[in-house]
């Protein structure tokens, strides 16, 4: 590998596109985490007190690690897509003026101000 092809890789790793992409990521798996803490915390609480009888059920299973897997799975998808839906929907809060005076600012169009 040369001197140049280094430099390159350096220039694209430590570019705005890239900086984006990372923060973005950042973001996602941030709001999924949350998500993730709010379906364990759920999961137990349910399992703790015996809604619906789901703990004893499961445990008069032989197949209950399963059965718990099973039902933190599916809450950890649920929890972490509602969480990250979430943040994503708060992403355009910016833009929520009806007038929407600081993308125009923003972008020069003097014919659409007021």
């Amino acid at each position: 590998m040369s001197a140049d092809d280094h430099n390159n890789d350096d220039e694209v790793r430590n570019s705005k596109a890239a900086h984006e992409a990372r923060s973005i990521v950042k973001f996602m798996i941030e709001h999924t985490a949350y998500g993730g803490f709010g379906a364990l915390v759920f999961g137990a609480l349910v399992l703790f007190f015996d809604i619906g009888g789901i703990y004893s059920l499961a445990m008069s299973s032989r197949d209950a690690p399963m059965f718990i897997f099973l039902l933190f799975f599916g809450l950890f998808i649920t929890f972490g897509g509602i969480s990250l839906a979430m943040g994503v929907m708060r992403l355009g809060s910016f833009s929520d003026d009806d007038t929407y005076r600081d993308e125009r600012n923003r972008n020069g169009r003097d014919k659409d101000r007021k």
